[in-house]
């Protein structure tokens, strides 16, 4: 399927980002552990998916991280049937121990998931932004941080997700909470310009 229409193709990754296919399997008991982790640094800029399962069989876990770059992220196509098997933007595979598992979820739940209150929070495309699902107990929780609202660089989970991941790269470093406006995508010069700037706003466990 190629999603040569924005629309389209941003409806898909919405798609990705709300972790449909993990909330599906999810509710029918067949994704326990599962996690889907997206940092949005800036979403023309750079985009880092990471998606992690545990092994059948094993106390291990596998770790699918992508990045996708300007030219990348222009072309996303996301089915949820095979989320992020269409984009460009080679896979990093990597294995984790459950101790690694343990000490990302101990600092995932450090930095709220799980906790965290944020009914109503906008994330915008052109902020930098953290959001993590996790299914438990056939439940979905939903975790997010925006430099509209947050100092990323004071998140805990990064630094461990960053040194599990295998990525070569370097995380993009979160901007000064200080410097961050927040861009309006109902205002714009011209149709693309609405276009181009979108947001998903958190309901309950969702991203709509």
């Amino acid at each position: 399927m190629t999603l040569q229409n924005p629309v389209v193709r941003k409806a898909s990754w919405f798609s990705y980002l709300n972790a449909d296919d993990l909330r599906t399997a999810c509710s029918a008991g067949e994704a326990e552990g599962r996690i889907r982790i997206v940092y949005n640094a800036d979403y023309y800029k750079e985009v880092r998916t990471f998606d992690i399962t545990p092994q059948t069989a094993s106390d291990d876990f596998s770790m699918v991280s992508h990045i996708f770059g300007p030219l990348d992220v222009s072309e996303m196509n996301v089915s949820v049937r095979s989320p992020l098997g269409a984009l460009s933007g080679e896979p990093v595979r990597r294995g984790l121990t459950r101790q690694q598992y343990l000490t990302l979820t101990d600092a995932m739940q450090e930095d709220g998931f799980g906790t965290q209150s944020r009914d109503g929070l906008r994330l915008n495309s052109e902020n930098y932004y953290w959001t993590a699902l996790g299914c438990s107990h056939q439940q979905m929780t939903l975790a997010a941080w925006t430099s509209a609202k947050d100092d990323l660089r004071d998140l805990h989970f990064p630094i461990v997700l960053e040194k599990v991941s295998g990525q070569t790269d370097p995380l993009p470093p979160a901007p000064d909470p200080d410097a961050v406006q927040n861009p309006d995508p109902t205002i714009g010069h011209g149709r693309d310009e609405q276009d181009r700037n979108f947001y998903r706003t958190i309901r309950g466990n969702s991203l709509q």
